[in-house]
């Protein structure tokens, strides 16, 4: 028996290496979300802003990709993006934002 979590709105930002081709990126962003949507959320938006220069380097990194991840997910399933991203060296920073409070 699954037991239901409640499900905030959220948004996470990610900026993510510039030498990683896009086949690559898009499947990042797609185990991201499938990851986020594990236990009954559901991913609203992708927005993908593309290269743009950071406002300093991050680990000698100048420019990066901007992507945005809206919908609703459980708080439950933060610990592990959280750990997934950290994990992923092709992501230099990322922001996890509730969007409902």
């Amino acid at each position: 028996e699954r037991r239901t979590c409640r499900l905030y709105d959220y948004e996470i930002a990610l900026i993510i290496r510039p030498e990683i081709e896009e086949e690559r990126q898009a499947a990042l962003i797609e185990r991201l979300g499938e990851l986020l949507t594990s236990e009954g959320g559901e991913v609203a938006d992708v927005e993908a802003w593309g290269l743009r220069r950071l406002a300093y380097p991050i680990r000698k990194v100048q420019d990066g990709y901007y992507y945005f991840i809206q919908g609703q997910f459980s708080a439950s399933v933060l610990p592990e993006l959280e750990r997934t991203i950290k994990l992923n060296e092709d992501i230099l920073r990322h922001m996890v934002t509730r969007t409902d409070a």
